[in-house]
């Protein structure tokens, strides 16, 4: 997993690297410069000029050793130093590229544009000659990459702090920020720059899920297998005008290799049930809405997915809910019309996947403000259970543990359907043995990861059913399988 830190967790590594490990601020300064320079020359497909736009910070100084790295291989490179370097590494850095003949020029006629105005430690909004810089690189029509952050971005927030450089690329340094995973779209793609210092015994704020570590955690079958061996879920779902979610949760949990499926269904969706796969075995709890779930044999089962499709609860159907949550002691994940029943703690494992408009109605708070800071918002969301707030980059919290980040999904997921898809897929994992946070992020990343499979094909007209469909590729995708 790639570490996620904070701005205040980024310098305690950094004094760590230097009172501990004997790194110096400059010697850092150095490898971060190299780092950036290689994305740099990576980028440039042929021979081109680019321009470095540095700022008076640490931020500034790694832009200047990227100059200097980057005239050294005969690039041609130059620096608008918008301010002068304050700070000892970066006036070392500055003073060692115009030694080696970096030169300075006021402008950004260039191939790709380097930022490096401002880092994480910017607090206060850009004005100024500085917001005019600012909109000078916004406006050219050439790359951009941004050092760290996009110059002007709150570094825990991603709020724009006045006006903010708009990036093709951003090069995280040492770890990866939450401002990454905003979700406003404005740091383009990012990666990280690996500068030696994973492992370290310091406080993180969470980590980002890789593809390696979805491929420990999926569940395998032996050649000898038995369907029972591979969990039986019983999924709790759909009425007569939303019959579709159940289908969508069975067929995404199906796909998700899950030995066996069984729908609790009010009696009145049955006529709409025909797409149904034919593998899915099908009992009835109420008549036109769900009953008490409180009076189903649960011994059959080794996990519950309840809520999708299910709409507006009776009050024995939501008191029976309750007490599942509350009482059962099989692996449980509630969604949509079935949050309103997960409250308290569980004896089993317990997941809920709420979208941002349903997590703004369980914290009482609107949906600008819980995506203005989703990190605290899926912090409060898990206080008993794990929750997984959907969205650009999907955050997943458990009591006591890191967040986890889902770097996967598209576009492709923004269509009626998809969360239904992605409640099937955490069912399967939880009825196959996993725990809730490693179901909810393994099942976060399969689901996007399906998704980005179908967007690789084509950008629109993919359904949820899709999505659900492209889960045996995706899943054989990470495996390292043929499909």
């Amino acid at each position: 997993m790639i570490p996620l830190a904070t701005a205040e967790q980024t310098r305690s590594l950094d004094r760590y690297a230097a009172e501990v490990l004997g790194l110096s601020g400059s010697v850092l300064m150095e490898v971060a410069s190299l780092r950036v320079a290689e994305a740099v020359r990576e980028r440039l497909c042929a021979k081109g000029r680019v321009a470095v736009v540095t700022g008076p910070g640490n931020n500034g100084g790694d832009g200047w050793g990227a100059a200097r790295w980057l005239h050294s291989w005969g690039i041609d490179v130059w620096v608008w130093p918008a301010q002068d370097p304050t700070s000892g590494d970066a006036v070392g850095h500055r003073r060692a590229a115009l030694a080696a003949g970096v030169v300075q020029a006021a402008h950004v006629d260039a191939d790709v544009i380097v930022d490096a105005l401002f880092g994480t430690g910017l607090s206060r909004d850009i004005t100024g000659l500085l917001a005019d810089v600012i909109h000078t690189v916004n406006d050219t029509a050439v790359p951009v990459l941004s050092v760290d952050l996009p110059s002007g971005l709150q570094a825990e927030t991603g709020a724009v702090l006045g006006c903010a450089v708009r990036p093709t690329w951003t090069l995280s340094l040492a770890t990866a920020k939450p401002v990454l995973f905003a979700g406003h779209g404005i740091v383009g793609e990012w990666a990280v720059a690996d500068l030696g210092l994973r492992g370290l015994p310091v406080a993180r704020l969470g980590d980002v899920v890789e593809m390696m570590d979805v491929a420990e955690l999926w569940p395998t079958r032996a050649s000898t297998s038995h369907k029972t061996r591979s969990g039986h879920l019983l999924v709790i779902a759909g009425c007569q005008s939303m019959a579709g979610a159940a289908v969508l949760t069975c067929r995404a949990a199906l796909r998700s290799g899950v030995g066996l499926v069984t729908l609790l269904t009010p009696s009145s969706s049955l006529i709409r049930l025909v797409s149904l796969p034919p593998e899915v075995m099908v009992e009835t709890c109420g008549d036109d809405s769900l009953g008490d779930v409180r009076t189903v044999d649960l011994t059959r089962y080794s996990a519950i997915a309840a809520g999708p499709g299910l709409g507006t609860l009776a009050e024995s159907a939501m008191n029976g809910l309750r007490h599942l949550w509350r009482s059962s002691e099989l692996p449980v994940v509630f969604d949509a019309d079935a949050l309103i029943c997960a409250a308290d703690a569980g004896p089993g494992q317990r997941v809920m996947t709420p979208h941002p408009g349903e997590a703004s109605r369980m914290l009482g708070v609107s949906v600008s403000d819980l995506q203005a800071d989703r990190f605290t918002s899926v912090r409060q969301l898990a206080t008993t259970a794990t929750a997984l707030l959907k969205g650009p980059h999907t955050l997943v919290a458990t009591p006591g543990q890191h967040i986890r980040v889902n770097p996967t999904g598209n576009a492709v997921l923004g269509t009626a359907g998809t969360g239904d898809v992605l409640t099937g897929v955490v069912g399967a994992l939880l009825a196959r043995g996993l725990s809730g946070q490693d179901a909810a992020s393994a099942g976060a990343f399969v689901h996007g990861l399906a998704a980005d499979g179908l967007r690789s094909r084509r950008a629109q007209g993919w359904t949820a059913g899709d999505v659900a469909d492209a889960i045996p590729a995706a899943v054989a995708s990470l495996q390292g399988e043929a499909c």
